[in-house]
């Protein structure tokens, strides 16, 4: 509450009022004015300030006026830096705020720039794959098919990045799918290995599985039934090609967490395949051929390094049981929706299955 100031007493010198709309003057000593309290009744002790008058409010505005007084504040705005002389630390917060905020602005650009670069060759390797494909199957199944394969590499990379193992974004290649490569931490650990390896078929498989139950629960005749299906067979068909237990597949990673053996049945696999093409006398798939060539020198190199002593250590048997098992039942769920998905369409005459 702002009191009414008593007369000082007589005998003593009163400070000079400042006029409307001015402040006192600060004194030499600093925060308090000179004489502003100076006819205190209450003396105050050596070495110490003077005491106000109880009710008194810093600054004693002017009589009249409102508080406070206009202006009241300029003497402690600080004064204009002469020429020639350092900022002040006022201006230099200012240029280090404007200089931060650039810097940041300038990474951010940084950082989306290289995420585009990054995915920028995912997305141009995509829309090659769609028009290649288009050519075969028509637009819709062609976005359809490349989605899954992306959702299927998207399993890989994001699996990677948890496990703290560097990935390249995926690149497709018609009639081939997609490929990623990890970096350096990928093969120091066969439960590392595996967990990767069958991340992709897993999410590939889900993303199938959606399509495929999303068809089953609709009339027959509604549309886009026929289209899931055929897409959910090709979805199924490319989760358990992937799975085959020779490397650089997929399944050749996992299988070998459990035993490089492993390896030489899936060599033995896509040779039967093959050897099945040249006997009826049909055209060998000349994809199905540069699959089976890599796979010899991939399954080559993992015999030399376990020969040389480079390989992983080998996992503990609770391990490899658990991860065989869901290996083994990812195999048979993919090949048991594969084959179903096709009967509907046998079924359903929209193929003819011999």
């Amino acid at each position: 509450m702002i009191g009414v100031m008593p007369a000082p007493p007589e005998g003593l010198d009163q400070p000079p009022v400042p006029e409307v709309g001015q402040s006192p003057p600060p004194s030499a000593a600093g925060y308090l004015p000179t004489g502003w309290n100076t006819y205190s009744p209450y003396p105050a002790a050596p070495g110490e300030p003077p005491a106000p008058h109880p009710g008194t409010v810093y600054p004693p505005p002017h009589p009249g006026t409102a508080y406070p007084p206009p202006g009241w504040d300029a003497w402690q705005q600080p004064a204009p830096s002469p020429p020639g002389a350092p900022p002040s630390r006022t201006q230099a917060r200012r240029r280090s705020g404007v200089l931060g905020g650039l810097m940041t602005a300038a990474l951010a650009v940084l950082k989306y720039g290289a995420l585009f670069s990054k995915f920028g060759i995912t997305a141009v390797t995509m829309l090659i794959a769609i028009v290649v494909y288009s050519l075969l199957f028509g637009w819709a199944f062609a976005v359809g098919l490349v989605l899954i394969i992306f959702v299927h590499e998207m399993g890989h990379f994001l699996t990677s990045r948890a496990m703290g193992v560097p990935m390249s974004a995926p690149v497709f290649i018609p009639f081939l799918g997609a490929f990623t490569a990890a970096g350096r931490g990928l093969t120091s650990s066969r439960r590392t290995e595996a967990i990767i390896a069958i991340a992709g078929p897993i999410a590939g498989f889900a993303a199938t599985l959606a399509v495929y139950l999303w068809a089953l629960a609709q009339p027959f005749n509604a549309p886009g039934v026929a289209f899931a299906v055929s897409l959910s067979y090709f979805g199924f068909f490319i989760s358990l090609f992937n799975l085959v237990p020779m490397l650089p597949l997929d399944g050749g990673r996992v299988a070998s967490a459990i035993s490089k053996w492993f390896n030489l049945a899936g060599l033995l696999i896509l040779g039967a395949l093959l050897g099945s093409q040249l006997a009826g006398a049909t055209v060998v798939n000349p994809i199905l051929v540069l699959v089976f060539l890599v796979g010899c020198y991939s399954v080559w190199g993992r015999f030399r390094a376990a020969r040389m002593g480079t390989e992983a250590p080998q996992l503990p048997v609770r391990t490899r049981i658990v991860i065989g098992a869901g290996y083994v039942a990812l195999v048979a769920a993919s090949a048991l929706l594969m084959s179903l998905s096709l009967g509907w369409l046998n079924a359903h005459q929209l193929i003819q299955v011999s």
